[in-house]
């Protein structure tokens, strides 16, 4: 591993070690996926090398270039309550974390990677003794005086301000394994350690398991959820892909790595969320309670099936992707030549990655609206297009919308019925391109 200003170029395998690395995806240099830019700081603008790498000796799916935390999450514009979806789904994955491992007014639950308080907030209304744990300084001063407690994570300055309700605290921190241990002096093991996709932005999840194994209680769960490797392949979700996604997961890359702490998995669920999720379900090993389910083993048998353990596999991918490209510029440059006007809708970092791997910038979209209001008024990484408020596109509406939250297609075109109504389409751009109207 060699360290180039802010990032880091792996030459062996995150999980394994393993210098055995075959590229799948090459996306040159291209910005940062969340790195929205103000207009005076576009001329400043940094790129970063960005590929896809397969580990022949642990199957680990990775990207091979890691951007600094600090440079990724000091400054974060993803605001997971701005979304109603993740609003319903948080409050489930409460209440299942409350009905199946916690003991409300007893429990004490962990989160990795809390952001805006959406899981923390509904753990805390079930009574649950909750705390976060986030490096994004941004999003954690957006929740003061909403329910949050602010703490560093370094003895009594967890939970200084009192009467808060609902009772929760988030250390403004990245989750290591010494910030666990001074959680655990203050606080006591955890009863559960939850997360959600956070596991897919740590470039030393070695750091980050031995946090885990210092925090949780002997008889405690870690329960985490994030996007699945299989879905990505199975849907060509190539728009995943970005620096602040360092780690593409199997069920099968995942066993062998936590095995080395202790740990073993003894159930997993999939769910529809962002295209396809995974909810992981771990213990320490040899821990009480109730027998691995069978879908555990199940899930790696389908992968075997599937070669998510074979190169070939995503090589064949990568030929997919290119395919999808082509479609979607032709796409697009047909639409132009008929005079019509589009814009983008979702400025997230999924939009970053087409926009940078297909050439979209303002030859094809006027600008890109988004839900968030932390986003309006700034430019998108490298295509350089104003993110606008959805009252930008009632005002002028255009003929097309290339819709980058695409897995949120059915919630935004719900919400955006009228738009339709009035003529307008929305081009689904994976997993193959089709319009809506």
């Amino acid at each position: 591993m060699s360290e180039i200003g802010d990032f880091k170029h792996h030459s062996t395998c995150r999980f394994c070690g393993s210098p055995d690395l075959a590229q799948v995806l090459d996306f040159g240099a291209v910005p940062l996926a969340g790195g929205f830019l103000a207009e005076d700081q576009i001329a400043a603008e940094k790129v970063y090398p960005l590929s896809l790498q397969f580990c022949r000796g642990c199957t680990l799916v990775q990207v091979g270039d890691a951007v600094s935390g600090e440079t990724l999450f000091h400054n974060y514009f993803y605001f997971s309550s701005s979304i109603q979806t993740l609003v319903g789904h948080f409050a489930e994955f409460a209440d299942e974390i409350v009905g199946r491992f916690a003991r409300p007014s007893e429990a004490f639950v962990v989160e990795i990677g809390s952001n805006d308080g959406v899981l923390l907030r509904p753990l805390a209304e079930r009574g649950v003794r909750a705390l976060g744990v986030d490096p994004a300084t941004n999003v954690v001063a957006s929740i003061k005086g909403l329910g949050g407690r602010q703490g560093n994570g370094q003895g009594n300055g967890l939970g200084d301000r009192q009467g808060d309700t609902p009772p929760f605290t988030v250390v403004n921190d990245f989750f290591t394994e010494a910030v666990a241990k001074r959680i655990r002096a203050e606080h006591g093991p955890a009863d559960s350690i939850v997360s959600s996709y956070s596991l897919a932005h740590i470039d030393d999840m070695a750091d980050v398991m031995r946090g885990v194994k210092a925090l949780l209680a002997p008889d405690g769960h870690f329960v985490f959820e994030v996007y699945y490797l299989g879905a990505l392949l199975g849907e060509l979700q190539y728009d995943m892909v970005y620096h602040e996604h360092v780690n593409y997961y199997s069920m099968a890359a995942l066993t062998r790595f936590f095995a080395t702490f202790g740990l073993e998995f003894f159930d997993v669920k999939e769910l529809p969320l962002r295209g396809g999720t995974l909810r992981y379900y771990v213990r320490n090993a040899g821990a009480p309670g109730p027998p691995v389910a069978d879908s555990v083993e199940e899930l790696i048998e389908r992968e075997h099936e599937r070669g998510l353990d074979s190169l070939d596999t995503y090589l064949a991918f990568a030929k997919r992707v290119e395919t999808s490209r082509t479609e979607l510029m032709a796409t697009l440059a047909d639409l132009k030549r008929e005079g019509k006007e589009i814009a983008g809708y979702g400025a997230s970092g999924r939009a970053t990655t087409i926009m940078s791997y297909c050439g979209i910038d303002a030859r094809h979209l006027s600008y890109v609206v988004d839900d968030a209001p932390a986003k309006h008024g700034f430019f998108t990484p490298g295509s350089h297009l104003e993110i606008k408020p959805w009252s930008a596109a009632e005002a002028s509406p255009p003929d097309y919308m290339l819709l980058f939250a695409w897995s949120f297609a059915d919630e935004v075109i719900k919400k955006r019925a009228g738009y339709l109504a009035g003529g307008g389409k929305f081009i689904i751009p994976l997993p193959e391109v089709r319009i809506v109207g």
